[in-house]
């Protein structure tokens, strides 16, 4: 079961993709927790982007079992910004001594949990998306893949952004809807339906899971 249609995805050829599973966006005592505790206002809901772990290591383990590629991507910056392409100007800088996404420090490490394993290419990017001035597409190229199952945080900044870069360079996308999560749950759902109207197919971890089964079956 190669594809659901002939212009669909092929699982045969795809690969995961796992956007920005930081310490300081989904761990409770990254960049963000503290924000969400220091400014309520902004409405950060950690339990719901922490919910986006347990499907992303399922995926991950059904990938690598169906012998398929896991590729992250990670956030990270110079401590100065000087190397950062987003708008980080918008934003006020973290509290005393802390840090954000900055090279060589703990909060911009892959999340225990979801660590990449030997020989899992880990991208480093400086903006927010996966394919903007990286090495992801020679990677994929390589592997031969065609299509990408793309996880992560947020649902509209980062996965958004590289599900449409995705689309620009020729990949067939696949979002997975209950591995990916927003700051608020809203957002999450109007960007899955923008994503389904145009970019991506929009699937449960249950239904990826069913298709990589569907290889050998």
């Amino acid at each position: 079961m190669a594809t659901d249609r002939p212009d669909g995805p092929d699982i045969e050829r795809a690969a995961l993709i796992i956007v920005d599973m930081q310490n300081d966006f989904v761990h409770a005592d990254g960049a963000f927790a503290h924000r969400a505790k220091e400014n309520p206002e902004a409405e950060i809901d950690m339990e719901f982007l922490g919910s986006t772990v347990a499907p992303i290591k399922r995926l991950a383990g059904a990938f690598r079992e169906a012998g398929r590629p896991v590729v992250y991507i990670a956030h990270v910056v110079k401590a100065d910004r000087s190397d950062a392409a987003y708008p980080y100007w918008r934003h006020l800088p973290p509290k005393g001594n802390r840090t954000f996404i900055t090279e060589g420090t703990w909060g911009a490490e892959v999340i225990d949990e979801l660590a990449p394993e030997e020989g899992e290419h880990l991208v480093v990017k400086k903006g927010f998306g996966g394919f903007g001035q990286t090495r992801l597409d020679t990677i994929l190229r390589n592997l031969d893949i065609n299509t990408c199952v793309v996880t992560g945080v947020t649902t509209c900044v980062c996965v958004s952004t590289t599900i449409r870069g995705g689309v620009e360079h020729n990949y067939r996308m696949i979002l997975a809807s209950d591995a990916t999560a927003e700051v608020n749950k809203d957002a999450h759902a109007a960007e899955l339906k923008t994503m389904a109207r145009v970019f991506a197919d929009v699937k449960s971890s249950d239904e990826v899971v069913a298709m990589l089964d569907g290889i050998s079956s």
